[in-house]
């Protein structure tokens, strides 16, 4: 079963890290997500992976053949890796037509003609692309052209398939049906897949696992629920979730019976943990607390006085800016609701989840529940 495992990996490009420190191992059927900013070293990760970028050090297994040591002097061919690699751009041939598109590479693999034909037959319907068999490229929708794509990467049976970013070209409706049907066809296909974003969204939906890159490293490589609700460091916490976690810079005061107290520039805490400290706080420190707008809640007789700062209603949801003191904090409201601008309202901080954060080390180090006292 094809597992990749990427081993002390480096890359560097003259004198410039792209990526540095990698261990990784992607399990068979996996469907893990390259997340993180541009110039992250995402893409550059995942090029080393399908063979079209040579690592400067380290060793890479693909169904635990070795393809690149640096060491052992190993650097097996893209085509002899037994991987498919889905662009950006869909580089489909503009004169072929699909079902030719889809063949061509069959066809100089040397199968023969009722093989190639069954296979095309099987991913067109797969891909639900039939009626569009005879149509040349130009004749196609975006979202029809990807599919194309996605069918002629295929074709070869790839032990893995690797994408770099192939929905970014589609409009944001047609974004949503391709992420339904590339995790339909993770399912229904059985192969292992190794994506890269930017866009957290798609990370979120799509993938077994995330592997969130920052200026060459990896941050955290866990399921994208345990990213979301147990992020390793400020890094992880600030780019996954949409609206964007709250962080409020604060200084340790005491710990009087297991409850942290800290102050910001205009508020106090008090911070229960219910996840054991992993560093030693002393008096001085600095600390964050990160909140998700979702566990900040407007309540009728909410524990904090504040007042709407800002809203942004959706429908779905409303984005609301509260303003407690001088401090502005995002909450998110679901359904369609609205509230006036410097209206007075009440905010319930009850939740258990909580982050507290190491203002010098980033380091996430306990998770908890807060009082907050303006």
């Amino acid at each position: 079963m094809p597992e990749i495992r990427f081993i002390n990996g480096l890359k560097k490009f003259g004198e410039t890290i792209a990526v540095q420190n990698i261990n990784l191992q992607v399990k068979d059927k996996d469907f893990v997500t390259l997340l993180g900013p541009s110039g992250c070293g995402k893409t550059t990760m995942l090029r080393m992976l399908a063979g079209l970028e040579s690592p400067t050090e380290g060793e890479i297994f693909i169904d635990d053949q070795c393809v690149f040591s640096s060491d052992r002097r190993i650097d097996v061919s893209p085509d002899k890796r037994d991987v498919g690699f889905l662009f950006q751009n869909y580089a489909l041939w503009p004169h072929m037509t699909v079902y030719k598109n889809i063949s061509f590479g069959l066809e100089n693999l040397k199968w023969n003609k009722s093989k190639i034909e069954q296979r095309v037959t099987e991913l067109l319907e797969l891909l639900k692309i039939v009626e569009l068999a005879q149509r040349y490229p130009a004749e196609l929708s975006g979202g029809q052209q990807q599919r194309v794509a996605i069918a002629r990467t295929l074709a070869p049976n790839p032990k893995v398939l690797f994408m770099d970013e192939p929905l970014s070209n589609l409009d944001a409706k047609l974004r949503m049906e391709m992420r339904s049907e590339l995790k339909r066809l993770h399912l229904e296909t059985n192969s292992t897949f190794v994506y890269v974003t930017h866009d957290q969204l798609e990370a979120m939906t799509l993938s077994t696992k995330i592997c969130l890159m920052n200026e060459g490293t990896i941050q955290q490589y866990a399921p994208p629920l345990e990213v979301y609700n147990n992020p390793t460091n400020l890094t992880v916490a600030d780019f996954v979730g949409n609206p964007a976690m709250n962080f409020i810079k604060t200084q340790y005061i005491e710990n009087k019976d297991g409850i942290i107290k800290m102050e910001s520039d205009d508020l106090s805490f008090e911070f229960t943990p219910n996840t054991p400290l992993t560093v030693k706080i002393e008096k001085g420190h600095q600390l964050v607390i990160g909140l998700r707008p979702e566990h900040i809640e407007i309540e009728e007789n909410g524990s904090t006085n504040s007042s709407i700062y800002s809203t942004l209603p959706s429908g779905l949801e409303t984005v609301i800016k509260l303003k407690i003191n001088n401090t502005i904090l995002t909450s998110v409201a679901f359904g369609g609701v609205d509230y006036e601008v410097n209206a007075p309202i009440s905010t319930y901080f009850n939740s258990n989840k909580y982050i507290l954060f190491n203002k010098d080390s980033r380091e996430s180090i306990s998770m908890g529940t807060i009082i907050v006292k303006s």
